[in-house]
């Protein structure tokens, strides 16, 4: 049953991929049911970095007949990719990119776009890329235009008068304080996206272990509760709007959104979670 809830989880694209993950790829079938899961509990946004993400995601969108549903994030990652393939690095947006995103997402709107800094980019390319995307929102086939992994000069680099509405940055246990930089950008007026609350689950595998060490019970549960406790820490940081979380099982997602009712993490929570960093790596 489809739920009016908006949940402040945002459906990872590394959902979809073999790479990047401690979990093998949901087929076709179960990539489909994920996204109808999320959209029926109350998950309404999507992240595609990579174009297999965005095949995947514009396949499942346009089967379930629920694109409009849907808020989906893209980037500036637009290599075509074979699943043996290393993934790609951003590129300069050009305007035959435009058609690439709407055959792959089948869509004729991206709701928000994240222009990623180029590796070894010039400036020239970066106006170039910001023109292009402005102009393309102008023409109402972006909606809104993001960036990514802002620095605490977040303020002074874009300034208020800046084409971009949102970030996307990771925010886990292992990223320390980010509080400062996630402010500035609630300064600039922003939505802050945060990710990675698992570092792609390998994180939660080596925590796992550790508590493993430390307390008695089943590993399935003893996962359970850092997965829960993981996922909330990085969701209720302060300034944080939304949490990217990869998805490749569809029981997470009921699993996840309950994570998202507890709130944020009392004390006592927080100190296991703590005590369990402070442990060296097994």
């Amino acid at each position: 049953m489809t739920t009016n809830t908006d949940i402040p989880l945002i459906l990872g694209g590394h959902s979809f991929i073999s790479q990047l993950g401690n979990e093998p790829q949901p087929d076709e079938a179960a990539q489909c049911k994920i996204v109808e899961a999320c959209l029926d509990h109350g998950i309404a946004w999507f992240d595609t970095t990579h174009q297999p993400e965005r095949i995947a995601l514009g396949r499942a969108l346009k089967k379930l007949g629920r694109r409009r549903e849907a808020t989906i994030i893209a980037w500036n990652f637009m290599q075509v990719l074979r699943p043996e393939d290393k993934l790609d690095r951003p590129v300069e947006l050009e305007e035959r990119h435009l058609q690439q995103f709407s055959d792959e997402l089948q869509t004729d709107y991206i709701d928000c776009l994240v222009l990623h800094e180029l590796d070894q980019g010039t400036e020239e390319q970066h106006k170039r890329q910001e023109a292009l995307a402005v102009g393309w929102q102008k023409q109402g086939y972006v909606k809104q235009l993001g960036v990514w992994a802002p620095g605490e000069n977040a303020l002074e680099k874009y300034g208020l008068n800046s084409p971009y509405s949102f970030m996307v940055r990771p925010y886990n246990i292992k990223s320390g304080d980010l509080s400062p930089i996630f402010a500035a950008c609630k300064k600039l007026g922003w939505q802050n996206f945060a990710c990675s609350p698992f570092i792609r689950g390998w994180e939660l595998d080596k925590m796992l272990k550790k508590a493993a060490n430390v307390e008695r019970g089943n590993e399935g549960a003893l996962r359970a509760k850092l997965a829960d406790l993981m996922l909330r820490f990085s969701l209720f940081q302060p300034n944080v709007d939304r949490l990217i979380c990869a998805m490749r099982r569809v029981q997470w997602v009921g699993t996840n959104v309950e994570s998202c009712h507890r709130g944020p993490l009392n004390d006592s929570e927080m100190a296991w979670l703590d005590s369990l960093c402070q442990m060296p790596d097994t």
